[in-house]
């Protein structure tokens, strides 16, 4: 019995921080509602400002959600750069979480609220999350312009994941079909 019940608490252990981070969602996204209203007077670069802060504290929670109840371990190789740069983080789509890659790199440089992703279309329509992140990543919609900016705002993360669908190795034609487009295009 009290076994039982051990290993049911367990398997419910995911419970308290979806049900946290869920029950945040309304409120943040209130809450950059306001300060999208309120900043509309002010010069751009308030607005990005508190829309970075704002950014980075709602991820802080995510991560720290995920990097302790999840069990994950991250290990980093090699040194950290000393100086502040910006960064263009390529990946394949392997899995619906590997977003969390750039923000768990991202943190560990200060640089949270700075992440910018490009995104596909369909995802502005995520309940709670897909219309902001398609309001505040709206510059990615044109590369041209994301990589534009990258050079202007500083401490930027540019996140690409350029098959915008997730890697499946148990579907070989597709790995064939990107592997012999590559070797084509050098």
């Amino acid at each position: 019995m009290l076994l039982s019940l051990v290993l049911h608490t367990y398997s419910m252990r995911y419970v308290l921080p979806a049900a946290v981070m869920m029950g945040t969602a309304p409120t943040y996204v209130l809450a950059w509602g306001a300060w999208r209203l309120l900043s509309a007077v002010l010069p751009a670069r308030f607005y990005r400002e508190v829309d970075d802060r704002l950014y980075t504290i709602y991820q802080s929670m995510v991560l720290f959600f995920f990097e302790n109840y999840t069990g994950v371990q991250v290990i980093l190789y090699g040194d950290l750069p000393k100086n502040k740069e910006n960064v263009i983080y390529l990946s394949n789509h392997q899995c619906t979480v590997d977003w969390i890659i750039a923000d768990m790199l991202a943190i560990r440089q200060n640089a949270l609220g700075h992440v910018r992703y490009v995104l596909k279309d369909g995802l502005k329509w995520l309940p709670l999350y897909g219309w902001y992140f398609s309001q505040r990543n709206r510059l990615t919609f044109i590369v041209r312009t994301c990589l534009f900016c990258f050079f202007l705002i500083p401490q930027m993360y540019l996140v690409v994941f350029p098959e915008g669908t997730r890697y499946n190795p148990e579907i070989p034609k597709v790995i064939a079909d990107s592997q012999s487009f590559a070797e084509k295009e050098g």
